[in-house]
This record gives C-alpha cells, structure tokens and sequence, in this order.
C-alpha cells in the first residue's frame, strides 16, 4: 500500500514539472515573438552620446586616405512631447522626404523615442534645427565615408549604419578602430579615442589594378576575375583586386555575393599553374635533376588512367615541362615520389589551411587527408593541378617560398596600428613561417619558370619592355559534378609571374573563372592583361617611387554628386576636382581604359570635358 502512495505522490510530482515547464515555454516563446517584432533602434539610449562612436581613419601605405568618418545628425522624436502631430509630420515631411503617412504612424507610437532618419544631409538637419518643434531632436553620428568609392572595397568592407564594421578590414579590425575595452561584453563606459590603420596596399596600383582586372573579365566575358601583386621579399599585399566589385558607401545596393573577396573566398582547380609547386618538391626530394628526361607522345595511360597532353612534346626534362606545360611528363616525374612525401610538402606550401592574412572570410582550400587519396591515382591528377582545389592568395603565398630561397612567408595586409597621437600601437612585420626546401632550389625553378616566356613557350606573349621575368601559366578543366566529367569548354585560367629574375622581389597572380571568349588559355588572356598592367607600372616599381601623397578631409564631401555612365558614345563629363576611385565608379558599367598620371586629385584630363568617348577609349588622368 505505501509503495502506491509513493508511486501516486511521485506522478503527481512529474506531472507537476512537465505543466510547469510547459507553461514556462509558452510564456517564453510569447516573450521571443514579441521581442523580436520590436524595432532595436528604439531602444537605444543617448547618455553622453556613448554609443555614437567614431571610428579611425584607414590609409594605404602612403597615406592616402581610404576610410574616414564624417558627422551628421539623427532624426528622432518623443512622441509624448508632441502637441501636433499632423504639424509635425508635415514639416519634416517636406525636409526629409518621407511620405508624411509614414512619419504620423511613427508618432503615433506610446514610447518616448522613435527614430524618424538616420543620417541625414548637413542641410537637412540645419532646417529641422531651425524650426525648432518640440519633442523633435537631433542626435549626433557617424557616417563611414570611402572617399575612392569602389577602390579596394573588397579589401576595405564596409559599415552599418550603426558604424560597426561587416566586412573587410572594417570587420577584423573592429575592435581596433573603435578602441573600446572588452569586459564580457561591450562596455562602451569604457570608450576610448579610436585608431587609424595603415595598409600593405598602394592605392595607386590598387586603382590600376582594379581598372586591368575590370576590362579583362568584361573583355574575356568570365564570370569573375582576380589580381594580386605582392612583394614577395617582405609578404606585404601592393594590390588584390578582384571584378565584379562594389561600392561600400551604397552598400545596400548590392548582394551579399558581391561582398566576397574572391582571391581568398573562391576555390578552384589551378591545373598546370601548379606544377611548379610539384617540381620544387621533385628537386628538393633529390629525385629529379635537369639530366632527367621523359618522353611524351601525347597522352599519358597506364592501368589506372588515361590523362591527354597538351601536345606531343618528344624527350624532355624538367626545364620543357614549365616551358611547354607537359602533362605527361609531369606525372612520370612523380612517380619518382611516394604520395605520403608529395602531401607532406603540399601542405608546407600552404594548400589546404588558410593563409591567416588579416581579413574575414577566408577559405581553406582543398587538399584531401592522405587516407582519402586513391592509390595509383589521386598522385597523378594532384600532380598536373587536379583534385585539390585553392584560392589565388595560396599560390601567392606558396610562391613566396621563390623570392626567399626556399622560406615561405605569411601575406600581410595591414601595415600597422596607430593611436591618435601617432603612436605605433602594432606594427606587422615580415614573418617567415618555415623553410620548405632547401636552399639552392629556389634558382632551379626560376630558371625553368624563365623558358616559358621564350618563343614557343606557353607565356612567350608577356612582354615586360626589358625586364626579365619567370612564369607559369594555368588552364584548368572544371569539373561538372551532374555530367561526372572535366569540360573543356568551362574552364580557370591563370598566370604567376615572378619578376625580376636577376633578384626576384615581386609576385604576380591573375586569374579568370570560366572565360568564355574564343581563347582560353591562361598564358594568353592572363598575359594580355598583365602586358597592359606590367607597362604601366614598370618604371614606378623599379624605381620604388613611394612618395606620400594624402587626400585631405577638407577635399571630402558629404555626398558627392555624380552620374554614371550608362552606355557610349557619349559626351567626356568634366572629371576635375574627382579622385581615381570616382572616375573607376563613373565609368564602371562601360569599357574604357583609365591612364594616371600623378597622384591626388584630378586637375587636367584627355579627352576634354564636351568630347565624344567610344567603347575601348583611353582616358588619360592628371593628378596632382
């Protein structure tokens, strides 16, 4: 009889505890579901303007100003304190352009502070201080302003309007540019004045680079496109542009894909590009030597697989696999390898893990574990740039390993931190990861690299007027995962280029994704490309002319008033006064190709305003 009464006390104690939980998550869920139908912005409170932060200042490596911070007023209302609101709305109706419907259904709410606009003009907020309505006030902020506009914007990111950083530098270094003390949670009693941070970048390559990368996705009809150029001695970043790009001051304009920074978010199969990277392991291992050669008739089969060439090629070494991009060859000389050492070296090249650069967003790469390679197989593809997949900033990266004897080093971005007073907070300096072959190897590949841009080499059309350069180029088949196949007519085309030779100091890497013009290979489109980028540049790279030249705020405008281009012929518009990040967004959406000349803002430029510019016409830019 008792063990029923404990039984009967304890249902009902368990019936007790699942009523009561029950009850709970419903009172719960009522909570979250009307939480979440609130508007935040009304719950924001202005004691001492601490959550009205302004952000550092961002600059390139010269002290170009490429992000900067600028004052304007809220609009915001109490609508307990408001006697009419028909008068009211009326009013700011007219000043803010804001249907007058929208604005009562805002005052008709019961709290004590309801937004009316965020950030508005300069002028705007004198006419809404100049009425002087009760209940009716301005709360000061901070817009994000990118005086470039689209330069470097994947590089950059981009703001909220609630000035926290989304993307980019803004998002890494957020805690840096806003300064504020961590405890637990934002503490923003806790504010202090923020910092400036100064980038590897130089905004005028950066610019070039972005106008080059531009016309050669929309010239070979590809659906993206990267450029980097690093200075592989040091690690540090002079440009990474990639197209499409977008504007992060009118950031809501885009999607979220446009955001993504394709030389490190996209992954593909680098195909030749790669073997390179296989032969530096051959030479390293002591398995291969330039009195090694190899036959190729054409196609490579054995008992596992039948792999074409791109030619027949005969009896050659090392030297003519770079200089003729010979699949078959390649994969005889790794067979001298055994697949746990070729892993072990592609992962000291870098491929497979992130590059740790100072930016958001990064993708690792692929580079299967070992166990998952197929025997007699996987070694074979991964040895002509198949079954693994990386970005662009990894094949910059693990060509660092040419410009330093054999050392590679880790991608640098950001220059350093500074304080208010100019007080260098954090500098980032050239890092060495690890030796990844010995030294000596390093002039091997450079020297085979070279053979390519000789007549008959896959890169004999790269012309850099007199200055010696090794390269590699790259033409990969996608894979279509439906058809089980490698397409010929989808493919990722590349180009690396080291240069000079004599000294190898700079790193250059550009890269289409499925071009669909009539050519396709990657030693020709990629050396179009960088033939028009590599004249531009030469004599500035040479002679290693970083002058500080700075944008001043006093030049910045609020708003700059502007329209775009939409189609040509059309009249030359009157570009003076503008920066080179203005004239790449006016003309974004035409083919033109932008020339600068100086640097600063534009005073003079061919053609003059008023004359008829045509599809593929040069604009020639004076600054100063």
């Amino acid at each position: 009889m008792q063990k029923n009464s404990n039984n009967f006390f304890n249902n009902i104690r368990v019936r007790a505890v699942i009523f009561f939980s029950l009850i709970c998550a419903i009172l719960i869920s009522i909570r979250l579901i009307y939480l979440a139908s609130l508007n935040p912005e009304d719950y924001i409170f202005f004691e001492d303007n601490k959550l009205f932060f302004k952000r550092g200042d961002i600059y390139d490596r010269n002290g170009v100003l490429l992000a900067v911070s600028d004052e304007l007023y809220s609009v915001y209302a109490n609508p307990k304190e408001i006697k009419s609101f028909e008068v009211v709305s009326t009013k700011l109706s007219e000043i803010l352009n804001i249907p007058q419907d929208i604005i009562s259904e805002k005052l008709k709410s019961n709290k004590s502070f309801v937004w009316i606009k965020r950030q508005v003009s300069p002028k705007q907020s004198q006419m809404i201080r100049d009425l002087k309505l009760e209940g009716i006030s301005l709360q000061t902020e901070y817009k994000r302003l990118y005086p470039g506009k689209r330069l470097a914007s994947h590089i950059l990111g981009f703001c909220d309007i609630d000035n926290n950083g989304q993307e980019g530098i803004e998002k890494s270094l957020n805690s840096d540019l806003i300064s504020y003390k961590k405890l637990g949670s934002y503490d923003y009693s806790k504010m202090e004045s923020a910092n400036n941070v100064y980038l590897t970048i130089d905004a005028y390559i950066q610019a070039f680079s972005e106008n080059i990368i531009k016309n050669a996705v929309l010239r070979e009809k590809a659906d993206y496109g990267s450029l980097i150029l690093m200075n592989g001695k040091t690690g540090e970043i002079l440009s990474m542009a990639n197209f499409p790009d977008f504007d992060p001051n009118n950031y809501n304009e885009f999607q979220q894909r446009d955001f993504r920074n394709y030389s490190m978010f996209y992954l593909f199969e680098p195909g030749s590009v790669f073997k390179v990277f296989n032969i530096a392991a051959l030479l390293d291992m002591g398995v291969l030597n330039r009195s090694n050669f190899f036959n190729c008739d054409g196609v490579y089969k054995d008992n596992y697989v039948n792999i074409k060439c791109t030619g027949v090629h005969g009896t050659i070494n090392y030297f003519d696999i770079l200089k003729y991009s010979c699949n078959e060859s390649m994969i005889q000389a790794c067979l001298a390898i055994k697949d746990m050492d070729l892993y072990r070296y592609l992962k000291s090249f870098g491929f497979g893990d992130p590059t740790l650069i100072t930016l958001p967003g990064e993708q690792s790469g692929l580079l299967r574990r070992l166990e998952d390679w197929t025997p007699e197989i996987s070694s074979k593809f991964i040895s002509i740039g198949q079954e693994i997949s990386v970005s662009a900033l990894q094949i910059v990266k693990a060509a660092t390993t040419f410009v330093n004897d054999g050392v590679i080093l880790e991608p640098l971005i950001v220059d350093k931190i500074l304080n208010q007073e100019n007080q260098v907070l954090k500098e980032y300096k050239r890092k060495q990861i690890a030796r990844v072959f010995k030294s000596g190897i390093a002039e091997y590949i450079i020297a085979g690299m070279k053979t390519s841009g000789e007549p008959g080499g896959t890169v004999s059309r790269l012309k850099m007027n007199g200055v010696s350069f090794a390269a590699k180029s790259g033409t990969a088949q996608i894979y279509d995962v439906n058809m089980k196949m490698y397409r010929d007519d989808l493919v990722t085309s590349s180009l690396l280029v080291i240069f000079p030779c004599e000294d190898p100091k700079y790193i250059a890497f550009i890269v289409f994704h499925k071009p669909r013009g009539e050519i396709k290979w990657g030693g020709i489109i990629g050396a179009e490309a960088l033939n028009e980028f590599f004249n531009s540049l030469s004599s500035y790279l040479d002679f290693n002319d970083f002058k500080n030249f700075e944008i001043k705020r006093s030049d910045l405008k609020t708003t700059r008033e502007y329209k775009k281009v939409e189609s040509l012929p059309v009249k030359m518009p009157d570009l003076n006064g503008f920066t080179t990040g203005d004239v790449l967004d006016i003309f974004s959406k035409v083919n033109v190709k932008v020339e600068i000349n100086g640097r600063g803002l534009i005073y003079r430029h061919e053609p003059d305003a008023g004359e008829i510019i045509k599809s593929g016409s040069v604009l020639k830019l004076y600054l100063k």
